[in-house]
């Protein structure tokens, strides 16, 4: 399944199992809902998203509700339904959202133009903008752990962007590298970037700042050593 972008939103139907773990092969289990076909609609989707973001931010997702949603975009939530059929809806809209918002930061902090800045800078970079789009979007833990737990696949088509580009990235920055070398070191960077910015996202700050030094730290290291071998 590919990110979606903001016309098309996922839910799954009441014949998949809770514990089913959907697929490429298998995204017949999921089906779209209503679409908004004119710029009216399209903007009154965005305004729902809007309202349902600030909600779960003070609420959380499991204790919102879609009145409560169509009570802060100022909406009947008859509205609600003509786009979305329940809130897990909302919630995969909103991960899709956040998705792409994270795909496009990671793509901005190290385009492939930039493919050698020296390590420390391109890490600075890495980080801060992944821990700045966190910090001006309050109800993305939220939603996030949400999405893990409904729908796994908008993650899983978010991770396979991100990797995709840093092998990009890194083919450039170390043509001598085996093909297998820059897979593997595509797929843990962007696990550990994650979990460092989940992390930082979740503890006081002076903390974070020392987390963030810490794992800058690392990157720098361990990509140093490939820097010098090229």
């Amino acid at each position: 399944m590919s990110i979606v972008d903001g016309s098309l939103y996922f839910h799954r139907t009441m014949s998949t199992p809770t514990h089913a773990t959907p697929t490429p092969e298998t995204t017949g289990e999921f089906r779209a809902t209503r679409a908004p076909q004119q710029e009216r609609g399209q903007r009154r989707v965005e305004q729902i998203l809007d309202a349902a973001e600030l909600v779960f931010a003070e609420l959380g997702v499991d204790g919102s509700s879609m009145q409560m949603i169509a009570d802060r975009a100022g909406a009947s939530v008859g509205s609600l339904y003509h786009f979305f059929p329940n809130k897990e809806a909302i919630v995969d809209a909103l991960g899709a959202r956040y998705a792409e918002a994270v795909r496009v930061t990671n793509e901005e902090a190290m385009p492939l133009e930039l493919v050698h800045l020296p390590a420390e800078e391109l890490f600075e970079r890495i980080l801060m903008s992944q821990v700045r789009f966190i910090e001006r979007t309050p109800a993305f833990d939220a939603v996030h752990q949400a999405v893990q737990r409904n729908c796994p696949a908008i993650n899983d088509a978010l991770n396979q962007a991100l990797v995709g580009h840093v092998g990009k990235f890194l083919a450039l920055r170390y043509p001598r590298a085996t093909e297998l070398q820059r897979a593997a070191s595509a797929m843990v960077s962007v696990a550990m970037v994650h979990a460092v910015v989940e992390l930082a996202a979740r503890v006081p700050s002076p903390h974070r700042e020392a987390v963030l030094r810490e794992a800058k730290a690392m990157l720098v290291a361990h990509f140093g050593a490939y820097d010098t071998a090229r």
